[in-house]
């Protein structure tokens, strides 16, 4: 009899146990949330994860390159050169609306906000090793067919409904030569003043460890 009341005693303390776990459940610490969906006419900065920071894309001094407005590279801290250098703008290359989500495999313009804007650009063979054009911003939307066209391309999201969201590792695949110009890529230290890397093409979307991944984040 002794056994069967300690059995009894202990299936009591179990169903308590659940029933205040049940209890508890909806005050549990929530999961963290997930990014803001990405928009058209939003204002971002992209962070290259090359050895998990390999700086922020940034206009940098006045470019020599045909055609070209400045200098494209990384930078460690974005916008501590001069105001907006690390910020770009998303714009459909395709007509979509400001405020419309962006899509992983879109067509974007990235429109630089230091001064006047200008628009992130391939311009002429590179000659950093592995590379394969030279990365500038031109004030010009199309300075050569498709060379100011970037598809994006996300690696996941939360949910995986097609959104590119801020916190979010995309991929940048220029246009030029209908989608030939190469995944914005950064390439050895820079000699600019105040940059981190510098920045070309690259035929691999990774040509080393994260330089040719970005994460999408809010520039304010």
């Amino acid at each position: 009899m002794s056994v069967f009341r300690t059995l009894k005693q202990r299936l009591a303390a179990c169903a308590a146990a659940t029933a205040l776990a049940a209890t508890a459940a909806p005050f549990a610490t929530p999961a963290s949330a997930a990014g803001s969906e990405l928009t058209y006419g939003s204002d971002i900065l992209l962070q290259n994860q090359y050895g998990g920071d390999g700086g922020y894309l940034d206009t940098n001094g006045v470019s020599s390159q045909p055609g070209a407005t400045y200098n494209v590279s990384t930078n460690a801290t974005p916008n501590s050169r001069g105001p907006k250098t690390s910020v770009w703008k998303v714009v459909s290359a395709t007509g979509k609306a400001d405020g419309t989500r962006v899509t992983s495999g879109d067509v974007v313009y990235l429109v630089n906000q230091y001064g006047s804007g200008t628009y992130l650009d391939t311009n002429g063979v590179s000659d950093k090793s592995g590379a394969k054009y030279s990365v500038s911003s031109t004030a010009t939307k199309d300075r050569g067919p498709g060379t100011g066209k970037w598809h994006i391309f996300g690696r996941t999201s939360s949910p995986t409904d097609g959104a590119v969201r801020t916190d979010d590792i995309v991929n940048l695949l220029n246009d030029y030569g209908s989608a030939n110009g190469g995944f914005l890529d950064t390439n050895g230290v820079s000699s600019a003043s105040g940059a981190k890397y510098d920045v070309s093409t690259s035929h691999y979307t990774d040509r080393g460890p994260g330089t040719g991944s970005w994460k999408v984040l809010p520039a304010s």
